[in-house]
């Protein structure tokens, strides 16, 4: 059986550097009749 360790849990550089980039270009608006929409900025 694996054992996993905290230091197996660590994501990559590389992977963080791309959940930055969703989470900066990640939006959501509130439209008029009052539901939401999400979108992503390029």
């Amino acid at each position: 059986m694996k054992h996993f360790t905290q230091e197996g849990l660590n994501p990559s550089e590389r992977t963080l550097d791309l959940i930055r980039k969703i989470a900066y270009t990640y939006r959501v608006m509130k439209l008029a009749d009052g539901s939401t929409a999400s979108l992503c900025l390029n």
